[in-house]
């Protein structure tokens, strides 16, 4: 009851903030240039590392005429990128709220953009009660998953971008938008992603299992699930040591921001793994020096094959994985997937000693599925996407 009671609170305060801001925002409007023609800009409003990030970054370089902005909190670890980008606006400031019913384009990785509250705009935009901007959704990953909560029941959009032909094709079909808001574009995070993956990677593996969903056992109850016992065994496993010695090798341990809160229950003997911290490690670098993914469900693993790169899927709790987490979509691992399916950890290991052994190249099964998923694949997704949103 005590929930509910905060939770029609923030309602009623962001209907308040709506009414008064969106009333002083066509005021500044009309009176004053420098609230007319906004971009805002953001991801979850406390980082700037993906295609929010790198979309503002091409709005400043190559478009200064803009008036652009980026919502993010003065204590964000990624402040300083934006503060040197300039355009830095405090999330959940006035002028924040000002800018957001001000703009002309809100455009972020997730639903309702820039929006000072997500969940909260995001039900009220369902009912029609949303801000005057156009409403950009960049993403944070490529979709394969059923999400219901993205069809245009539930959500509205001007655009919503798409980084790979076959996600379009699902999401035109079956998501119920009008055929001009998806488009396939590609993701603006990857035209950095491309022109830095030349470089050679470093002799690391990552292993980066994704989320479980909101319902997931959480404190000492997390110790007994699939995930917690599966992850702590090949983090501790004397075959994967032995490997990591005998061809130079590290493995980084990055589990899903969402499930970061339990990094400090794993453990491990070897200096060669390391658990990395979302706080010091970027997850785009993680990718760009990775030799090699290791992922369950992540859909990072796209960005990893859009570079070539090999991977294997450990898939050691897909039964529990669909009971906490999205239903299957379009895609399957087994037919579409871009490296070996693993459902033990003795596999798992079979199938990285013979990518060790076969130099960390991606064989050419997979190279030609990566061709097939990704026809545009170049350093111009940031750059269609402005032009996209520009004819909107």
């Amino acid at each position: 009851m005590k929930h509910k009671f905060l939770r029609a609170l923030c309602y009623l305060k962001e209907l308040l903030a709506m009414l008064l801001c969106k009333l002083l925002g066509a005021v500044c409007r009309a009176f004053i240039p420098a609230y007319r023609g906004i971009w805002l800009v953001g991801e979850r409003g406390t980082d700037a590392r993906d295609n929010g990030y790198w979309f503002y970054r091409y709005l400043r370089t190559q478009h200064p005429e803009l008036r652009a902005y980026y919502v993010i909190t003065a204590d964000s670890p990624d402040a300083a990128k934006i503060n040197a980008l300039g355009g830095a606006v405090q999330r959940c400031s006035f002028r924040h709220y000002l800018l957001y019913y001000c703009a002309d384009y809100l455009v972020g990785t997730h639903v309702q953009p820039c929006a000072p509250d997500l969940i909260v705009h995001y039900h009220l935009a369902a009912k029609g009660i949303r801000a005057r901007g156009k409403q950009v959704f960049l993403q944070h990953g490529v979709i394969k998953d059923e999400m219901q909560w993205l069809h245009r029941e539930n959500l509205y959009l001007d655009l919503f971008v798409c980084g790979a032909k076959p996600e379009y094709e699902y999401i035109r079909d079956t998501y119920g938008f009008v055929p001009k808001v998806p488009r396939y574009l590609g993701l603006a995070r990857w035209d950095n992603l491309l022109r830095a993956g030349q470089a050679p990677c470093k002799k690391m593996i990552l292993f980066m299992p994704t989320w479980r969903g909101a319902h997931y056992p959480d404190g000492e109850a997390f110790r007994g699930t699939q995930f917690y016992q599966s992850c702590q065994a090949l983090l501790n496993s004397p075959r994967l040591h032995k490997m990591l010695e005998q061809y130079g090798y590290t493995l980084v341990f990055y589990p899903h921001i969402e499930m970061q809160k339990h990094l400090t229950q794993f453990h491990t003997d070897s200096a060669r793994v390391c658990l990395a911290d979302s706080k010091t490690h970027d997850v785009q670098q993680l990718l760009l020096d990775c030799a090699l993914l290791i992922t369950d469900y992540s859909s990072v693993f796209f960005d990893v094959a859009y570079l070539e790169k090999p991977e294997l899927y450990y898939q050691f709790d897909e039964a529990e994985f669909r009971q906490y987490h999205y239903k299957q979509g379009y895609f399957d691992y087994r037919r579409d997937g871009f490296g070996p399916v693993c459902t033990t950890e003795d596999a798992l290991l079979q199938a990285l000693e013979a990518a060790l052994q076969h130099g960390m190249e991606m064989l050419p099964e997979y190279k030609a599925r990566t061709a097939a998923f990704f026809p545009l694949r170049d350093t111009q997704n940031c750059a269609r996407t402005y032009e996209a949103i520009c004819g909107l």
